[in-house]
């Protein structure tokens, strides 16, 4: 757990020492344990760590005989670290950072290909910048072109918030904050890019970022299971093991499906059963369904089991908004949904550095679900069309924006556009049948379009909070190994998840291996939604509140003369009310300003 930014300069009048404090202060969200910073010439790279940082603290530099030398910085886990270590002759004691530069200096740009695990990476070599990122993206890194020279960082907020940054929201970012939709690789603000994941970037003086692709969903893995149960299983043991590395084992546990079966995997592996972790609400709050399952799988296994109690009223602490909203690559319509992994991450974070999730299985293993429909067809994502059908146009927490602003912008055409774009990467196998093709489409749509939603949100709330979350079911091998399997491997016995749920056999309750999903516990406290109400009526009475440019004045005004709109759709209406105040406290924070 780390975090990075750099720059490379035009001129060394651009390196400044105020720019350091100022980089090194805003990256401590993803790092708080200690820090490092290089200066060269016209280049500069910051480095945060968090508590599961091993060796030196800050960047690594590598001095050559008559060459400048090279300097990395790394945020992340490397899974195989210990056999690339011993490949490159790495005594103990190095720092992953060093490993990536060692590693850049034998294999030059190629490799990345030999890294496992989550990771981003960035290394100067003179005039050559070079970025990298894992397959799957969980790890984030942003870069900018500026007229004074390349800003790149792992956390969005402090690319922004550099002194060399303008950030802009424009229609186009307005549109993917709105819609939780944007193209890989597009930044919500403008010009700001993300390395694409599976993806490196390359810069050199006076040139423009060359992009190579090490890894694509679309690849085909090197075999095709024929027995998908057994080999999957195998997959996920491997992802497992690689996950938990020298930690000790511990897994957050809902009593779901996904968490259960992870920690019966993780069970299997050990030398004991992992310690594990459920939020619940205290008598105050909503009872949380899944909390008997867990209890059914600790007892089965035999874990060491930790509950953390939340009341309610500690979601509503002041200044808590803003540290979630600090956390995040952008605002999201998830209030409490966020604020209270964040509060379990803390109390977590105080047992154990680094714990398993069962996050991102919904997004690989779900497939099309239940039976098949051959003659459905595709019309948008498969989550904006289940929207639509609650009438939502544009999905989730946009019902307090001003509806003729977004259909000046045209919204709906930015989410048309995006799913033709996305549906026309799927590259199909000759001969699928149409059932094949539509389940392909849509696991493909969910793995790169809704993982953004799911993993990569959680791990930016998690680090935030001190946590090291780590994701066995996002591991690039599993993820290929499913996708590739025809939609009859996937959903065999009229549930969602058949595959899971057959390797989870023997390996959870049956009671857990068969049960409905249910949704993450959410509060319904009079207290919260009191709370929410009182920090909507401040920001419509706060006439520099920036927001106000996009909102449905009276929209906003009816939810604070009327709080039984935020019950509307179960939480949807909160979900409203949250956005906007998400957006507000991400746009102050950023110095954003809006040019639509």
């Amino acid at each position: 757990m780390s975090s990075f930014a750099g720059w490379s300069a035009r001129s060394t009048a651009e390196i400044r020492e105020a720019d350091f404090h100022r980089v090194r202060t805003d990256l401590a969200v993803r790092g708080r344990a200690g820090h490092g910073i290089w200066r060269h010439e016209r280049a500069a790279l910051v480095q945060t760590v968090g508590p599961t940082w091993t060796g030196p603290k800050g960047p690594a530099v590598l001095e050559r005989a008559g060459a400048p030398p090279v300097a990395v910085v790394f945020d992340g886990h490397l899974a195989n670290a210990t056999g690339l270590a011993a490949s490159l002759a790495l005594r103990p004691g190095y720092s992953p950072s060093e490993l990536v530069a060692h590693a850049y200096l034998r294999w030059g740009r190629a490799a990345v290909e030999r890294f496992q695990g989550d990771f981003a990476f960035a290394v100067l070599d003179a005039d050559r910048v070079l970025l990298g990122r894992d397959r799957l993206g969980i790890k984030p890194l942003s870069y900018l072109e500026t007229e004074n020279g390349l800003l790149f960082s792992s956390d969005l907020a402090t690319l922004a918030r550099h002194p060399w940054a303008r950030p802009r929201l424009t229609a186009d970012g307005l549109s993917a904050l709105i819609t939780q939709l944007r193209p890989p690789g597009r930044g919500v603000l403008a010009d700001v890019r993300e390395v694409v994941p599976g993806t490196t970037v390359e810069f050199r003086a006076g040139g423009a970022g060359s992009e190579a692709r090490y890894w694509s969903l679309q690849d085909p893995p090197e075999t095709t299971p024929d027995r998908p149960v057994e080999q999957v299983r195998e997959l996920l043991d491997d992802a497992v093991r690689r996950a938990l590395g020298d930690a000790e084992p511990a897994v957050l546990l809902s009593g779901g499906l996904d968490s259960s079966v992870l920690t019966g995997l993780a069970a299997g592996l050990a030398k004991r059963p992992p310690r594990t972790f459920t939020v619940v609400f205290d008598q105050t709050g909503v009872p949380v369904p899944d909390r008997p399952y867990a209890q059914e799988v600790v007892d089965f296994l035999g874990c060491e089991h930790h509950e953390a109690e939340i009341d309610p009223r500690e979601l509503s602490a002041p200044g808590l908004l803003a540290e979630v909203a600090a956390a995040k690559d952008h605002p999201t319509p998830f209030g409490d949904k966020n604020i209270t992994p964040y509060v379990f991450g803390r109390r977590v974070a105080e047992a154990v550095p680094v714990v398993l999730s069962g996050e991102g299985a919904d997004a690989v293993f779900t497939g099309l679900g239940g039976d098949p429909d051959p003659t459905r067809t595709l019309t948008s994502f498969p989550w904006i069309e289940r929207s639509r059908r609650f009438g939502l146009p544009y999905g989730i927490g946009a019902g307090l924006f001003d509806a003729g602003l977004l259909t000046a912008i045209d919204v709906s055409g930015w989410i048309d556009s995006l799913f033709r774009e996305a549906v026309a990467e799927v590259r199909h196998p000759p001969g699928a049948s149409r059932t094949d093709r539509l389940a392909r489409e849509i696991d493909h749509l969910t793995i790169t379009r809704l993982l953004e939603q799911t993993v990569l949100h959680s791990e930016r709330i998690s680090t935030a909070a001190g946590l090291e979350v780590r994701f066995p079911f996002a591991d690039a091998e599993v993820v290929s190994a499913v996708y590739h399997l025809p939609a009859r491997e996937k959903s065999f016995d009229g549930r969602e998840k058949s595959l899971l749920r057959a390797l989870g056999h023997h390996l959870v309750p049956e009671s857990v291996r068969t049960r409905p999903k249910v949704p993450y516990p959410i509060t319904y406290d009079r207290y919260y939604k009191s709370a929410l109400v009182h920090r909507l009526r401040a920001l419509l009475d706060d006439s520099a509140a920036p927001v106000h440019a996009l909102l449905d004045r009276r929209a906003a005004v009816a939810v604070v003369d009327d709080p039984s709109r935020l019950d509307r759709g179960g939480w949807l209406g909160r979900a409203d009310a949250e956005m906007v105040l998400q957006l507000d406290a991400w746009l102050r924070r950023l110095h954003v300003r809006i040019e639509l």
